[in-house]
């Protein structure tokens, strides 16, 4: 399991120190009268000594306000009416608004200050005046539960905070607004950056189709006992999908192939060379004859060149990427592989030196071709085999894609949203070198988009990922990630929730090794599913919240794969259990409710 990192660093009230505080409200025990007016009180669980600004008696609870000095710190009684402990409900929750000079008259704000007396969270008037201003209107009853979890999590009392906390129970999904914001762009013909990221996200395994695509087209192409005009078709389709430079005729592919490796390798980064150049030698070790020896030797040279600071790096030339081209091509037994053809494995050896910017640039071509060429008959060769090629690679996926293809994707969709876009741009300032990410589209459509409409749903959307960074905890020595993204695949789309809950292996990464993540998603047959994996020194046990009533028989099929691929990841599977949820619980609900547990451990039975 990667290290899976956190996105932000709120922490639940009730695991920072206790502090006191100028101005907060506590409920009070006092313990033991000291004299002068001093006394020994507990609040929250936690002894303090504290001067007495009015009679109280040994044994009793109080409602005080916190004054502090330099030198002291002093409580205020506020006055109780007579009601004493935890009985004074309504007339407590009256006589702190009154302490604060705040209207008693409204019902959501008397149940605002008794459900934060409830929880035990300090009360202070900034909060008060806060929610005041929030619990005004038809929604001031839900507003009340966001207010509370504000306080809980003592959180900055800013709108912006609010509304991304509200934001996280509204009822329109994130898959829904955001195709509801494709369909707006399009009719304004402007915007195709964000349009084409919208796109990628309905179409998650764009990238690996085309991956797949240009590699069958290459091992097509190298074949020499395919036809010419075969090999022409596909010559032309990696043209289009950018593979090839454009002025490079047919007779000349081996030199445009060669161009394309050499500039991919001319813009690898020190760290990225070395990496291919030491899997090239690895490779070139399974290939028999002199030719390979000889370009091995070489390359143990360039991985043994110390590289002094500042210098340019050594990298392959022109001439070695030629002789491994020639003896990929000419070898009849590459990487030693049995069920693929050698043209095949040539293809996906030459293509594993292309970078992410050139993959990125293919898959858009690919795009292009693909809502170009639509679903009619085909009227060229190139367009016959791009239908072929597309059609055979999506019957390929739809049966036999694995695990880590499938974890490629998701942790291409989660990069592609950067739902912390802001955090990393106050830690990195302006200079962000990567692909501009949907979230990062949003905000600009939200600030400069010319439609009111448009600008009100893209900050509707950024009000909801920012939802996900302010649930996501570092209570240490554990972590909470939460993160929600809408998701397609094989004609299905859903928006999937994922919560990691660990310890905190270093600064915002949970240690794979003790983890527990909680899964909600929507299935077409079984519907809202939850699955509960847990982690103990590498031990994994399943419970999956189902109330299909063929739930646990359709799961046993994928228990043998499951394991197999654990063991894989060197991950060891206990138990599997399949539960129906209480009817009385959403399990949307049932996550939410597991949030907000403290973890403390994992009883695995082995």
């Amino acid at each position: 399991m990667s290290n899976i990192h956190g996105i932000n660093s709120n922490q639940p009230i009730d695991q920072k120190p206790f502090s006191i505080q100028s101005g907060k409200v506590l409920f009070i025990g006092v313990h033991k009268l000291l004299g002068e007016g001093n006394a020994l009180v507990s609040a929250n669980g936690q002894r303090f000594i504290a001067k007495m600004e009015a009679p109280m008696e040994a044994g009793e609870r109080y409602w005080v306000e916190v004054k502090q000095s330099e030198s002291r710190v002093s409580l205020h009684l506020i006055p109780n009416r007579g009601q004493t402990g935890l009985e004074i409900g309504k007339h407590a929750s009256a006589n702190l608004l009154q302490h604060f000079s705040i209207s008693t008259s409204g019902k959501e704000m008397n149940d605002f200050v008794m459900e934060l007396m409830k929880k035990s969270i300090p009360i202070h008037k900034e909060l008060l005046l806060f929610g005041q201003k929030h619990l005004k209107g038809k929604d001031s009853s839900e507003n009340v539960k966001t207010l509370v979890e504000m306080a809980k999590r003592d959180m900055p009392l800013s709108d912006r905070v609010f509304l991304s906390m509200r934001a996280g129970t509204s009822t329109g999904s994130l898959l829904s607004m955001l195709n509801e914001l494709a369909s707006k762009l399009r009719g304004t013909g402007r915007d195709t950056d964000i349009l084409h990221l919208l796109t990628g996200i309905q179409k998650p395994l764009n990238r690996l189709a085309s991956e797949k695509l240009v590699i069958n087209a290459l091992s097509s192409l190298v074949d020499s006992s395919g036809t010419f005009s075969n090999r022409l078709g596909h010559f032309d389709l990696l043209k289009s999908l950018g593979v090839f430079p454009k002025e490079i005729p047919m007779n000349r592919w081996r030199e445009g192939l060669k161009t394309t490796v050499l500039e991919e390798v001319k813009q690898s980064s020190q760290e990225q060379w070395e990496r291919k150049i030491e899997l090239l030698r690895t490779r070139l070790a399974d290939i028999p004859g002199a030719a390979p020896g000889q370009l091995r030797n070489e390359l143990d040279q360039l991985l043994s060149t110390n590289i002094g600071k500042g210098q340019e790096p050594h990298k392959l030339s022109g001439t070695q990427i030629d002789k491994w081209i020639n003896i990929l091509l000419n070898s009849e037994t590459v990487l030693n592989e049995k069920t693929d053809k050698p043209s095949f494995l040539t293809a996906k050896e030459l293509m594993g030196v292309v970078g992410e910017e050139k993959w990125r640039s293919i898959e858009l071509n690919y795009m292009r071709l693909f809502q170009s060429y639509g679903r009619g008959a085909p009227s060229s060769n190139m367009e016959w085999l791009f239908h072929k090629l597309h059609l055979q690679i999506e019957q390929e996926l739809t049966q036999t894609i694995r695990g880590e293809e499938l974890a490629r994707v998701l942790k291409k969709v989660i990069g592609t949203f950067g739902i912390n876009f802001e955090a990393q741009l106050q830690k990195n300032g302006q200079d962000l070198q990567q692909q501009p990410t949907i979230k990062q589209h949003l905000i600009g459509l939200s600030q400069n988009h010319p439609l009111a409409d448009i600008r009100m749903l893209a900050d509707d959307l950024v009000l909801k990922m920012n939802h996900q960074v302010l649930q996501s905890q570092e209570s240490s020595p554990f972590l909470t990630i939460v993160q929600q993204f809408p998701f397609s695949l094989f004609g299905q789309s859903t928006d999937i929730t994922l919560q990691w809950t660990g310890k905190e292996k270093e600064k915002g990464v949970i240690d794979g090794d003790y983890c527990r993540v909680l899964f909600l998603l929507e299935l077409d047959i079984m519907k809202e599913t939850l699955i509960d994996m847990q982690v103990q020194n590498r031990v994994v046990s399943l419970t999956i919240w189902n109330d299909h009533p063929n739930a646990e028989r359709m799961s046993r099929s994928f228990i043998p794969g499951l394991k197999e691929g654990l063991e894989k990841l060197d991950y060891q599977l206990s138990m599997i259990k399949v539960k129906a949820p209480d009817k009385q619980v959403e399990l949307s609900d049932k996550i939410n409710a597991e949030r907000l547990k403290t973890f403390s451990g994992v009883d695995l039975k082995i």
